[in-house]
């Protein structure tokens, strides 16, 4: 009895530690506690899924069958840097001196710039995959994305093959609603949490990104060059409502929606061209959309978001909150720091805020993954 108490205890006080000892490494502050104070991982590539993919599993120090470690599976998103990318690897690296199981996937699809309704499960697959290694505790498993990969990892948490092995999610400045995130990026504007809309400017590389994502969505009926060829341009200006160029023939169909919804002037004219969206393919954008999913999630999510995203806008984050309820654990909002790894572009005293904020929502994580 009292030894469980002295664990009790002591667990907060690691995880403290823990985290003291990530944020740095994470932050590429130059100093890297980790990496001093204990050994590298070993790490293995696998296969899992169908058609099958490539994973990176990083095993701690020491794992052996049996150990019952955590697990964490990191989901990258769309145009992902690769596995093997040495960014990846401090950070997978980092988290498995920590003691946790980490499995990084590859997903040929989200390579290739496909997002489809199949998508989650591909990942849930990967992490059913990490639950069944011999050193992993298949009951504390956990996902943690980035970008679209947090919209995913929201999505596979409801897959009912992961209940009784997922413990959390970690949702890193991810969209709610991919009809929501055309509007946002078409029309180069945000719908604040209070109904007003907000100009926002999105990244001329998540402008690109999006179009094609929706061009690949479309049906292989013969529209989609033309459709590229002329929205490109309109896509690349930094200008809203530039004149796009005359296509050779009208567009049909939802070719002809999407014409009208990257062309449009102002927010009202995007949402009536999403609006106007063929049945099947609003059906493909809720199928991957995690306000489609969030009743049905059941364990806590930790939310993370940039006030200056300029890939997805923050009030995504609020929209997330707000449709998972209780088991959204916490929603921390950067002050400074942007979309994708925090520090990328240096830091300074000014984002002494922003830093204490990870950590403290690192704190959380690492609870969840490790207590």
């Amino acid at each position: 009895m009292l030894g469980a108490l002295v664990i009790a205890q002591l667990l907060p006080v690691r995880t403290v530690l823990i985290t003291a000892a990530l944020v740095p490494e994470m932050l590429d502050m130059g100093i890297a506690p980790l990496s001093g104070l204990t050994n590298a991982p070993t790490v293995e590539s696998v296969t899992y899924g169908s058609p099958p993919d490539r994973m990176d599993v990083y095993l701690p120090a020491g794992a052996r069958p049996g150990s019952r470690l955590p697990a964490v599976v990191l989901e990258l998103g769309v145009h992902p840097a690769p596995i093997d990318d040495p960014r990846i690897v401090n950070i997978a690296t980092a988290i498995a001196r920590a003691g946790v199981v980490i499995g990084v996937p590859d997903s040929s699809a989200l390579r290739e710039l496909r997002v489809t309704p199949a998508e989650p499960g591909h990942l849930a697959d990967a992490a059913l995959a990490l639950a069944d290694r011999p050193e992993v505790d298949s009951s504390r498993v956990g996902l943690a994305g980035f970008s679209a990969g947090a919209s995913m990892a929201l999505d596979a948490a409801a897959d009912p093959r992961l209940a009784g092995h997922l413990d959390f999610v970690s949702s890193f400045g991810g969209y709610a609603d991919a009809e929501r995130l055309l509007v946002d990026v078409a029309s180069r504007t945000t719908l604040n949490p209070d109904g007003t809309v907000s100009a926002w400017q999105p990244d001329p590389f998540i402008r690109h990104d999006v179009l094609e994502l929706t061009i690949q969505a479309l049906p292989d009926d013969g529209q989609r060059d033309a459709l590229r060829t002329v929205l490109q341009p309109v896509v690349a200006s930094d200008d809203l409502g530039q004149a796009p160029a005359e296509p050779a023939e009208p567009f049909t169909g939802d070719a002809a929606h999407v014409f009208e919804l990257f062309t449009a002037s102002d927010r009202a004219s995007a949402q009536a061209a999403v609006d106007a969206l063929s049945p099947n393919l609003q059906a493909q954008l809720a199928g991957i959309s995690p306000t489609t999913f969030a009743d049905k999630i059941q364990v806590p999510v930790f939310l993370l978001h940039g006030v200056t995203d300029t890939a997805i806008p923050v009030a995504h984050a609020e929209l997330l909150r707000q449709a998972l309820g209780a088991r959204a654990a916490r929603l921390t909002e950067f002050g400074r720091f942007g979309h994708g790894q925090p520090g990328a572009n240096g830091l300074s005293v000014d984002d002494a805020g922003d830093i204490m904020q990870l950590a403290l929502y690192l704190r959380d994580v690492v609870a969840a993954a490790t207590e």
